[in-house]
């Protein structure tokens, strides 16, 4: 009987210190003390932010927040992504349409090599996180939390002839910034996509017929240039859409290069 409760007794510690027992998170980027940190579990992200001490000047918009449990789905957006460009290839070579097959084969070698990050979309604005920090969401063990330095330019993307990085311009529409980067014969004239650095996607008409004035791209955005639609929406309706859902979950990096 005694070896009996002692067992219940140490049964009953061990649950209690796992239950109390810390967890582990990675910070990076534009901070006083970055690298790998032991949390207490549930700690609240505003609690953290706190402790980190992230300057409320530091560029919180492009500020990334990575969780493990969402990587399976954004790995399943990925393989859609990388599954429809084959696609797209294959038809367009049987329709005999090599400029088209050769923007997806350059799509398709753009996309392959991203990580599937697990970014959780959540604005990070130190400030504003700290002050409802008792409402702020929980961390979970392998959580990772970026904040990159701010970047001084925007790039654009998609069905161009290049990728081109441009001096970001205050204020500056985002069709402003396309009509500098040479676009293929194969790209839709009507729209782009704005993906910001916070990674808020959105589409703007950009044709005369369609223009849209949107809040324009900070610095660190990335545009999109779809393929035209009137060319692959009867093979991979989604294809734009998701590309650029996805290019939304890349993180800026900690560090200028």
């Amino acid at each position: 009987m005694i070896l009996l409760r002692l067992c219940l007794l140490v049964a009953g510690l061990l649950t209690f210190a796992g239950a109390q027992a810390n967890t582990r998170i990675e910070v990076l980027g534009d901070l006083p003390a970055p690298g790998e940190k032991e949390i207490a579990e549930g700690l609240r992200l505003g609690d953290l932010l706190g402790q980190l001490r992230v300057s409320p000047q530091s560029y919180w918009l492009g500020a990334s927040w990575q969780r493990q449990s969402l990587k399976q789905e954004q790995q399943r957006l990925k393989a859609g992504v990388l599954f429809d460009l084959i696609q797209l290839q294959r038809l367009a070579l049987l329709q005999q349409k090599p400029g088209l097959a050769s923007a997806a084969q350059r799509l398709n070698e753009q996309v392959s090599p991203l990580p599937v990050t697990g970014r959780r979309i959540y604005p990070l604005d130190p400030l504003a996180v700290e002050l409802n920090a008792a409402h702020s969401p929980k961390l979970q063990g392998g959580d990772r939390l970026i904040f990159p330095p701010r970047p001084d330019s925007v790039r654009v993307t998609g069905a161009v002839s290049s990728d081109c990085t441009l001096p970001f311009t205050a204020l500056q529409q985002a069709y402003r910034y396309t009509q500098q980067c040479p676009a293929l014969a194969e790209a839709d004239p009507d729209y782009l996509y704005l993906i910001q650095p916070d990674g808020k996607v959105t589409r703007l008409g950009i044709a005369l017929w369609n223009r849209e004035e949107a809040a324009p791209p900070a610095p660190g955005a990335v545009l999109l240039v779809p393929l035209d639609a009137a060319d692959i929406d009867a093979i991979v309706p989604d294809l734009n859409r998701e590309l650029a859902e996805f290019i939304a979950t890349q993180a800026l990096p900690a560090e200028l290069p």
